[in-house]
């Protein structure tokens, strides 16, 4: 056991490598010969300058590309002056005109059949009473109007429509 313990003493003291910390050959100590290190710095500042400029340059294409693809519904250059449907906003002030033209002729499409209906009920009363003096009433307060024609049609076709109904009913 004692062979073994010299054995290593040995070992490490003679011509072992120096492990120490403070050994010269650890100490990398940087030698700023001539102002290499200097150059080295400003290469590297200029290089993440260049990099800066690069990603500045990236940024810009990249807002001008979303531009182009946002103006690529409206790629009209003819610029004849103001542009009302530009936009959604247009889009959605035009599709609410249609919508409101839609509703207003369907309502004046009902208001048309129901007045179509009352005058029928009203014919359909007069020639029931089968006056021939309030025919003519009715006749000269509709000459000279548009609806003449379209009252004596309905006049006409009331009183054969009730001379062809039977006395029973």
């Amino acid at each position: 056991m004692k062979w073994i313990l010299i054995a290593t003493l040995a070992l490490f003291t003679a011509g072992c490598a120096d492990i120490s910390p403070l050994s010269p050959e650890l100490r990398n100590e940087i030698d700023n010969q001539d102002g290499k290190i200097e150059d080295i710095k400003n290469n590297q500042n200029g290089v993440m300058l260049d990099l800066l400029k690069l990603r500045n340059e990236q940024k810009m294409m990249a807002r001008d590309v979303k531009n182009m693809q946002q103006g690529l519904i409206n790629s009209n250059n003819d610029n004849s002056g103001i542009q009302i449907f530009q936009g959604d906003g247009g889009l959605i002030v035009g599709f609410s005109i249609m919508v409101i033209g839609i509703l207003a002729v369907f309502h004046y499409r009902s208001m048309a059949g129901k007045n179509k209906k009352a005058a029928e009920i009203l014919a359909q009363q007069i020639a029931i009473y089968d006056d021939v003096g309030l025919d003519n009433e009715v006749f000269l307060a509709a000459m000279n109007t548009n609806v003449e024609e379209d009252v004596y049609h309905i006049m006409v076709s009331q009183q054969i429509k009730s001379r062809n109904r039977s006395p029973a009913e």
